[in-house]
């Protein structure tokens, strides 16, 4: 039989050691966003908001958003997509961040593919995953990212980490996740060309609003 090397549990003593710093050190502090999310511009170049959702209580129990913004946008040539933004304060109403790798199979769609991609913003690759889903005949592509402070994360693992970290160096447990819908049933690659122009357009509108 085979015998555990002794480095194994080092590295559990480390992250146990780490884990209790968090909790001994987390905060319930809630921070408040830069910008009140009605601000959230309802126009940037071709884009225009069309329509706002406002979610019931069944959805909100869910998801536990401190605040949120959900909002459609429609191009000068007439394709939509769905904005939404959920912010975290930290506090303690606030609940965790849903994945989108747990939450949409558990509403029936199948994932198909997905990917990190990047897109350039003012000089600087913002990267995002970029994965399509399909129910019944409908697809859907989905661009998000998960945000702690300006740090841009595209796993779940780097998000817990980061929530750690901030809570451990700034005494802060706010987080957000920002995803756009898109149709892509019937052109995908389109539909993910127009959700990077969007983000292109609109990230430095989502990062004003959210805390730095």
């Amino acid at each position: 039989m085979s015998q555990i090397k002794p480095y194994r549990f080092y590295i559990l003593y480390v992250l146990l050691a780490l884990a209790a710093v968090y909790v001994l050190t987390r905060s319930e502090a809630a921070i408040p966003v830069n910008k009140p999310f009605e601000l959230f511009p309802q126009k940037i170049g071709e884009w225009r908001m069309v329509g706002q959702a406002r979610f019931d209580k069944q959805v909100l129990d869910v998801l536990k958003p401190t605040d949120y913004l959900s909002r459609t946008y429609m191009s000068e040539d007439g394709h939509q997509l769905t904005l939404y933004i959920g912010y975290h304060d930290g506090g303690p109403l606030s609940g965790p961040i849903h994945s989108p790798k747990q939450c949409l199979p558990g509403s029936g769609w199948n994932r198909l593919q997905d990917e990190v991609r990047s897109v350039e913003v003012n000089g600087k690759q913002i990267p995002y995953v970029s994965a399509s889903y399909q129910k019944e005949t409908e697809k859907q592509l989905f661009l998000y990212w998960f945000q702690v402070r300006e740090q841009i994360l595209t796993n779940e693992y780097a998000l817990k980490l980061a929530t750690a970290k901030n809570a451990i160096l700034n005494n802060r447990r706010d987080s957000s996740f920002v995803r756009l819908s898109i149709p892509a049933t019937e052109n995908e690659d389109l539909a993910r060309q127009k959700g990077a122009q969007f983000i292109q357009a609109f990230f430095p509108a989502i990062s004003e609003t959210l805390p730095h």
